[in-house]
């Protein structure tokens, strides 16, 4: 089911073939136990990709802001219930209080298995933990870390070179993503 020709394929359906997607059907979904939440049926929808990012959220490749975290894997995107690690004034630790390998435990089942994970920490670069970085290396994934916008790019980029990788971006300041407003 993966490979580049269907990836070609998909990137060249016409977009009206696409369904349209409301807003209802973004808040019908029901998120995981990991927080994630699949916001796009796989379909025959394109990948998907960050064509923006700013205060209000991520810009997606198919016009949908979505205003919270997400994880791209495979070209599909998930809602990642997530805000960026906190002031490091407290130190790295305090930073990344709450934050634990069970963020991550999507990538236990996300096939094929992402090469490289690109971890965007939201404004700016924090090192995550080593729980978290031990644990990404036990699934035999490298992880890249770096601010969202960055983490953003280079997914884009990536994936459109047909690599197997998968982003997880914070947003770039804490947000309610049912509502959009910041926290």
């Amino acid at each position: 089911m993966v490979g580049t020709p269907l990836r070609t394929s998909l990137r060249l359906a016409p977009r009206a073939v696409r369904p349209a997607l409301s807003s209802r059907a973004l808040h019908a979904t029901t998120p995981t136990r990991s927080g994630l939440t699949n916001i796009f049926e796989a379909g025959d929808n394109p990948p998907l990709s960050v064509s923006k990012l700013d205060a209000r959220g991520f810009h997606l490749s198919d016009g949908l802001l979505v205003p919270g975290g997400l994880v791209f894997a495979d070209g599909r995107a998930f809602l990642w219930d997530v805000d960026p690690p906190g002031d490091s004034k407290g130190g790295v630790a305090a930073a990344w209080a709450g934050w634990s390998k069970e963020r991550f435990e999507v990538f236990e089942r996300v096939v094929p298995r992402p090469e490289i994970l690109i971890f965007g920490t939201g404004a700016r670069v924090l090192p995550p933990p080593r729980e978290v970085r031990d644990y990404i290396s036990s699934l035999g994934i490298q992880l890249d870390v770096m601010d969202s916008r960055n983490a953003a790019s280079t997914y884009n980029l990536l994936f459109e070179e047909g690599r197997t990788i998968s982003a997880a971006l914070c947003p770039l300041q804490p947000v309610n993503s049912r509502t959009g407003e910041h926290k």
